[in-house]
């Protein structure tokens, strides 16, 4: 059920070619517009060399580990038309291949149905006996260089680039979304965390669009961890409600019955929407309604994205 406390644009954007728009002369601001022309990055036009058409797995030297990431670069690619980049990252007990296999938490099925080109990357973590760092920035480094890659090499919509994840892979999101608030157009984070994880030492407080899902008996990464440190899925819904320009910080509904209430926060401007999924249930990034079999997290996720 998604509860109506401010109204959603719900739009696709209009992709053309290379030559639309250039990064240099593409601003920040117009780049966050709904339906903004698309803002090709410098690989556009580029024939893959280095990269190939399929799903396969690369390697890069980043802050002096070499990393490895799936890359999957859709049939429909066109190289003189900028796509979407989605990064998909796993949870603990996970891997760069179990985002292959449930296909980048369903988004890959939405993209072929709806026949969005999409490259979506799976980013390998398990650099420091955890799944994602917890003391120091090279996962942020990781990002940063992958990013700079893709956007060399290939036909990427540099205003279009997004980030998800389910538990530890939520909480690196999470953590990307208070420094790549200039590279991510939204983030999904599913049953996060902000604490057991690196976070930037100073929050740079930019707005980023915010869609995150906690479920109400999640014990692992549950939605208030400690009220007086500020810590729990509550709390990154909060921050990024303040950093999206709403000053009275409301309260969050959580649900009650079987079905799901999904909330969309007034306050925000639209090209910023926060917005928060609750339902009875425990620490998954899978969840359906009473009489449903469909993952209304996958549907809103995808939803989600596509408006920008």
């Amino acid at each position: 059920m998604l509860k109506t406390i401010s109204v959603a644009v719900i739009t696709l954007a209009i992709f053309t070619s290379c030559s639309t728009v250039s990064p240099s002369s593409s601003s920040f601001g117009a780049s966050r517009k709904l339906k903004n022309t698309p803002v090709p990055s410098a690989g556009c036009g580029k024939e893959l060399v280095e990269f190939k058409s399929g799903t396969y797995t690369n390697t890069i030297t980043s802050a002096g580990l070499t990393r490895q990431y799936i890359i999957d670069i859709p049939a429909n690619y066109d190289k003189n038309k900028p796509c979407r980049l989605i990064f998909a990252m796993h949870m603990m007990g996970g891997s760069m291949n179990s985002m292959v296999d449930n296909k980048f938490y369903g988004l890959k099925s939405c993209a072929e149905r709806d026949q969005v080109p999409v490259i979506f990357v799976a980013p390998q973590g398990y650099t420091d006996q955890m799944p994602w760092r917890m003391r120091d920035d090279k996962d942020h480094v990781f990002l940063a260089d992958m990013l700079a890659r893709f956007k060399a090499k290939l036909s990427v919509d540099t205003s279009r680039v997004f980030c998800c994840g389910f538990s530890f892979g939520a909480m690196v999101t999470y953590s990307y979304s208070l420094d790549f608030q200039k590279d991510l157009r939204a983030v999904a984070c599913y049953a996060p965390a902000n604490w057991n994880i690196y976070l930037p030492t100073t929050n740079k407080h930019e707005p980023i669009a915010f869609y995150s899902t906690t479920g109400t008996t999640d014990g692992t990464c549950t939605f208030v961890h400690s009220d007086a440190r500020k810590q729990g899925g509550k709390y990154c819904v909060l921050t990024h409600l303040a950093d999206n320009g709403v000053t009275v910080l409301p309260e969050i509904p959580v649900a009650t019955t079987p079905t799901h209430v999904t909330t969309e926060f007034k306050g925000c401007p639209a090209e910023y929407p926060v917005v928060f999924g609750s339902f009875v249930g425990g620490h998954t990034d899978y969840a359906s309604d009473p009489g449903s079999g469909d993952n209304w997290i996958t549907k809103e996720t995808w939803d989600f994205f596509m408006r920008f």
